[in-house]
């Protein structure tokens, strides 16, 4: 069993359990554990069932599906959750779970976190919340993969990455830029001649994974299909 302190504080730090009574949180964390996943290892496969809720202390996890094409679907990061639908649905992962960094992870058993939905309206409202969340961001992968090209998918990309306002902005590939491509549905040279043509525009700075936002505007408007002049 994993350091209880170490597990509530886990608990505390997610958006999921911010309402959540420190009572509450400790019987979660008494039945909760920690895994400590090297880079590359998987974490479950397609077809599996699930261990339960699993949260992301540290590291970065990508969810993804794989025929003759890796399609990424989604890298859950520090705070971010993954497994919730699994949970109610009793069914097995629809995607493989993988950690692409060292990675901390969080397992949270169903019967625990089922109990505290029955218990606690505000739990069970954010799980809604964040699941609807969830499913608005796939709506919105989806649309931008069949309807926006690959220039205009990686400048909003680059865009999510910052805080709104900041400008100029420095922020960070979270992953490899193979794992990044196969986030945006493009090929890792179709990628790097992106960042390339961005770079010339002067709409960013690029060293390695680190990027500065140097034209916040332009960049919006690229992700909009504006071409720069």
């Amino acid at each position: 069993m994993a350091d209880g302190h170490l597990v509530t504080a886990i608990l505390a730090n997610l958006p999921l359990f911010r309402h959540t009574s420190p009572a509450r949180l400790a019987e979660l964390a008494r039945h909760s554990r920690t895994e400590h996943v090297l880079r590359g290892a998987t974490i479950a496969r397609r077809g599996e069932r699930a261990r339960g809720l699993m949260a992301v202390a540290y590291g970065l996890v990508k969810l993804s599906l794989k025929g003759d094409i890796e399609k990424v679907l989604r890298l859950v990061g520090p705070g971010e959750t993954f497994g919730e639908a699994v949970l109610f649905l009793d069914k097995p992962l629809p995607v493989d779970a993988i950690a692409v960094a060292d990675t901390l992870l969080l397992v949270v058993p169903a019967a625990p976190l089922l109990a505290l939905i029955d218990a606690d309206r505000a739990f069970a409202r954010g799980m809604l919340a964040s699941l609807s969340q969830r499913m608005q961001a796939l709506v919105a992968d989806f649309e931008a993969t069949t309807q926006h090209g690959a220039r205009e998918r990686l400048a909003a990309y680059l865009e999510s990455l910052a805080p709104p306002g900041a400008a100029p902005a420095a922020v960070r590939l979270p992953a490899s830029k193979t794992v990044i491509a196969a986030r945006l549905g493009v090929t890792k040279e179709t990628l790097s001649r992106l960042l390339r043509q961005l770079s010339d525009e002067r709409l960013i700075a690029m060293t390695k994974r680190d990027i500065t936002l140097l034209d916040r505007p332009r960049l919006a408007a690229a992700a909009r299909g504006a071409r720069s002049a």
